[in-house]
């Protein structure tokens, strides 16, 4: 979700995704994307926590993937997108030039 918001907001802001200076290139994961995400890796951390730790999670709660992977149902995860916007509602991703 972060790294959604912040692509968006690159590609609005005309800036280049495929130059960063933290991570090297990558053809599904553009490093200034990456680069642009680790300020706010810990806010983002924190909520998550918070939610794991406040939550009794249930079987219902999660999908399983053709792949194996398991993953939030889809709306366990809108929860938890809205938990995270509604203690940063005005966060920038990107710096305004």
């Amino acid at each position: 979700m972060l790294e959604s918001q912040v692509r968006i907001q690159v590609a609005a802001e005309g800036y280049e995704p495929t130059i960063g200076y933290l991570h090297s290139y990558s053809d599904r994961r553009p490093p200034l994307v990456l680069d642009l995400m680790e300020p706010l890796r810990p806010i983002v951390d924190r909520v998550v926590l918070q939610f794991v730790q406040s939550h009794t999670f249930q079987p219902a709660d999660f999908t399983i993937r053709s792949d194996g992977a398991c993953r939030l149902n889809p709306e366990m995860a809108r929860q938890e997108a809205r938990m995270i916007f509604d203690i940063c509602p005005n966060t920038q991703f990107v710096c305004e030039s």
